[in-house]
This record gives C-alpha cells, structure tokens and sequence, in this order.
C-alpha cells in the first residue's frame, strides 16, 4: 500500500469510527495488527491525533527498562507510549535511539551557529527548525511531543525514495512534496517499527516478561529458538524435565532442553548463594554424563537428617571435589518437577513454577534467584 493509500485509509477510518462508542469504550481492538490499546494510553492515543499520529499498535503494553526504568508502555507503528511513575503517558525518544541503533549518534551531526530567518534556533542542541516543520512542531505538541531537534535538516531514502527529514528526540518529520497544500505535506516516520526491528525482544509468556526486561541489560534479549516451558505431557517422558535438590550451601538443578523436535542431553547447574545478598548467586554448568545403572561413586554415608545425592546429582557430587566442597550434603531428596529453560544473548533464565521463583543466569558466573510476583 502506497503512502497515500493509507493515508486516505486512516483517515476513513478516523471518520467511519463511532464517536459515541469511542467515549464509552474501555479498549479499543484492531484487526489489522491483532492488538488493544486501553487505559491511559488508549485516552493519550487518542487524544493526540490516534491513527494518524501514532499509527497502529503493533504489541501489547508491557513492562520494559526504559532508560534505567521499569515503565509501562506500548509500541505503535510511529512511536512508543510511555506511562510515567507520575501516571503520565509520555512518547519515547525514538529519533535518538534510532539513530544510536544505525551508529549515527546525534551528537555527531553538524551544527549551527544561528538560526536562518523564519526558522527557531535550539542552542541546547545547536540545532534549528525551519518551515514546514516548524508550524507542524508548534502546533502539535512542541517540545513535549516532539522533543529538541538533533539534527538539521537533511534528504535521506525512505521505502526506496528521498525525502527531506529531519530528526527530533522523540521523532522523525519527513516532508513530502507530492502531499504539498494537503493536511499530510509532513508525516512522521515509522519509528516505532524501525527501532522495534532492530533494538526489540522475541516476546514471552507475559508471566515472564516484567522480569526478562528487568534483567534486559543483564541477559540481553531472548532467543527465539529456545522454548520457554517445558511439559512432561507434550514430550511423553516419565520423568519431570527438571529436578531439585536442595544442599547445605546451595542447590542442583537439572534441566533438559528442548529445540524443535529433539531433546538435547541433559545439564547439571550447581547454585551457591553470596553471602552479602541472599538472591545473587555464582554458578557453575556440568554436562550430566549419569546414565541408569552407572554407580554414583558416594559412598560415604551422610551425617543424620541430611542425605547423599543420587542418580545425575550424585555422580557428579561424588566425582567433583568442589561442587561437594562448595555445595556440602543435600537436605532433601531429589525432586522431579515440570519446569522450564528460556535461553538469552548472554544467559538464560530458568522456571520453577512450583515456587513460583525463577533463576536469571548471566554467561558471567553470576545468577539471581527472584520471585515472579
């Protein structure tokens, strides 16, 4: 579809919409992308121009680390909305952080002394806006909506044409001639589907997400190949793909993976808390290379109340000096249960929904054991 079409699209379907629907609705749907926008967000939405200013909604509101802080928001074709602390909906500085994501820092940009006439001069940013994008940024927010200019003006190839465009923190104006003397003469760029391609997550189970994004900077973004949850009826096993056992010092965990249609062999993590910080944890990884009938090796009984690990556990406790050393004895049997293993850039994260606890495990030696709610 032709930028005019859709133009002409959005704007019908401005016009067709209930109004009186539209103020008693709660959500608002949209089949084209399969999202609802509610809330505060859907009240800024449409406030501030709705379809033709932010485009679709193409996720669902999620919790994600904006900038150092965990906000509510939601991406949309041309923008990401943001719920403040303060209960504020704010835009995100996409122009900034689509430019950082192609290597172009704003900050290297040329600059001006002075603004030309008829155009406004920024000197926080040595930057100046210039008609027609000057009338279009005062008229529709300014500086709250747009943010600083951080770039002057420029041509730049846009769907395979050249535009005149120039870059805002939170936006990108494009001027296009073939639409001069209409209302849509300068449109703003789809970022939010730009930066969503190059900087955005393979989404979870949203039981998960608050804490994926939490630890983004940790572990990075999610890999999509790897399964999140793991279940003992879908796979036909007998035995749980994941099994505890709790130690003196620490804890084993063994998981299974699953990609595709195969299961890979199984792994052996063993967790020791920080003494400092009871939810920050050091790890190591072990191949399980236990197989039914191999004696474990331990065979020094354990002291009274406490017990000596069995099967993958045992064989690796009783060969491995430090693992014993570090972990001490166990102080419960083993247990089976169904869990899961989601792995990430730099980590991976693993489920106990029997405890509703999730550990989040950096490629650094270093996890964190956190509740999901």
């Amino acid at each position: 579809m032709n930028r005019f079409a859709l133009i002409l699209f959005l704007t019908l379907s401005l016009v067709l919409i209930p109004q009186a629907g539209l103020a008693a609705s709660r959500e608002q749907c949209f089949r084209e992308t399969g999202y609802c926008i509610s809330g505060p967000i859907l009240t800024y939405w449409r406030r501030n121009g709705g379809l033709s200013t932010f485009g679709f909604p193409i996720s669902a509101q999620r919790t994600e680390m904006v900038e150092d802080r965990m906000l509510t928001v939601q991406w949309f074709e041309r923008d990401r909305l943001e719920i403040q602390a303060d209960g504020r909906v704010t835009a995100g500085r996409l122009g900034a952080r689509y430019l950082e994501l192609q290597g172009r820092s704003w900050q290297t940009f040329p600059t001006v002394p002075q603004a030309a006439p008829g155009c406004a001069y920024f000197a926080i940013t040595g930057h100046q806006v210039c008609e027609p994008f000057l009338s279009y940024w005062r008229t529709r927010g300014g500086l709250e909506r747009f943010g600083y200019p951080i770039t002057e003006r420029f041509e730049e190839e846009i769907e395979g044409r050249i535009y005149p465009v120039q870059y805002f923190e939170r936006r990108r104006m494009e001027y296009h001639a073939e639409l001069a003397g209409t209302p849509y003469e300068v449109l703003l760029g789809r970022l939010g589907v730009a930066v969503m391609a190059i900087d955005g997550c393979v989404p979870l189970l949203a039981e998960y997400e608050p804490i994926a994004y939490a630890y983004r900077t940790l572990l990075g973004c999610p890999i999509a190949s790897s399964r999140e949850l793991v279940l003992v009826r879908q796979l036909g096993l007998r035995s749980a793909p994941l099994a505890v056992q709790r130690f003196e010092r620490g804890m084993m965990l063994w998981v299974r993976q699953f990609g595709g249609n195969v299961l890979s062999p199984g792994e052996i993590f063993a967790f020791v808390p920080d003494a400092a910080d009871p939810q920050r944890w050091t790890w190591q990884r072990f191949a399980d290379e236990w197989s039914e009938g191999i004696p474990t090796g331990v065979s020094e009984p354990p002291p009274p109340g406490l017990y000596a690990p069995e099967r993958g556990f045992g064989y690796l406790w009783g060969r491995n000096a430090d693992v014993r050393a570090r972990l001490g004895w166990a102080i419960e049997p083993e247990q089976g249960e169904t869990g899961g293993y989601r792995r990430f850039q730099r980590g991976f994260l693993l489920f106990r929904p029997s405890n509703d606890m999730v550990f989040i495990v950096s490629d650094g030696g270093v996890a964190f054991y956190v509740a999901r709610r």
